[in-house]
């Protein structure tokens, strides 16, 4: 049991043989939010950021505020227990213009260290868009995914799930340890993280997580 959901098609993580590094299956790195055009300066008529800016990438500044994607009115990160109904996942998805399309390849990784890498298993799904344009990748021969991305999220909820609970939430046994917890005062239990790396192009992350439950 690995975690993932049956029926969809993992990438190596060191595909295409060719491209911009880093590769989309570089799970390390996070891509900014933005278009990445190298398109004409525009005059704005009342002042604000560089008129570049608004075609190229945005640095990423560690401030919710500043972060937010200046070219989109949605995108972000959520953070949800195991409890999500899929209903409700799919409708957060929705709120923050995830793409409901199958179009795109999927990377995955596991931690070998959650206690300081804060994930146990990942998904990254890249839209072939976002592949051509962020990446220089080619994605005409890759094919559909069997679903979508928002069915893709909801079925690695349900996959994490069943590798990590063993029928129990909160304090399951699986979990020991993977975020320093005592075993007594502090046990781990399962959460989620979404995150919209790109809004823009389709690049999107999702984690399964430990967090702490006190008594």
């Amino acid at each position: 049991m690995n975690g993932f959901p049956d029926g969809l098609r993992l990438s190596a993580a060191d595909w295409p043989p060719e491209c911009r590094t880093p590769r989309p299956g570089d799970l390390g790195a996070f891509v900014p939010h933005g278009f990445g055009l190298g398109a004409p300066a525009v005059i704005t008529l009342y002042g604000g950021p560089p008129s570049g800016g608004y075609f190229g990438f945005q640095p990423t500044q560690g401030n919710p505020l500043l972060d937010a994607p200046l070219t989109e009115p949605c995108g972000g990160t959520l953070y949800f227990d195991d409890r999500v109904a899929p209903e409700e996942l799919r409708t957060a998805l929705e709120l923050i213009g995830v793409y409901q399309t199958r179009d795109y390849v999927a990377f995955g990784a596991s931690s070998d260290d959650p206690v300081s890498e804060r994930y146990l298993d990942q998904l990254r799904l890249v839209t072939s868009a976002a592949l051509q344009s962020m990446f220089a990748v080619d994605a005409t021969s890759v094919g559909e995914q069997g679903m979508t991305v928002h069915e893709a999220a909801t079925a690695f909820v349900a996959a994490q799930w069943a590798k990590w609970n063993n029928g129990r939430s909160p304090d399951s046994a699986q979990l020991a340890g993977s975020a320093g917890g005592d075993g007594d005062w502090a046990k781990e239990s399962l959460a989620f993280g979404f995150h919209v790396e790109n809004t823009y192009w389709g690049v999107y992350r999702i984690w399964s997580r430990p967090w702490l439950v006190t008594k």
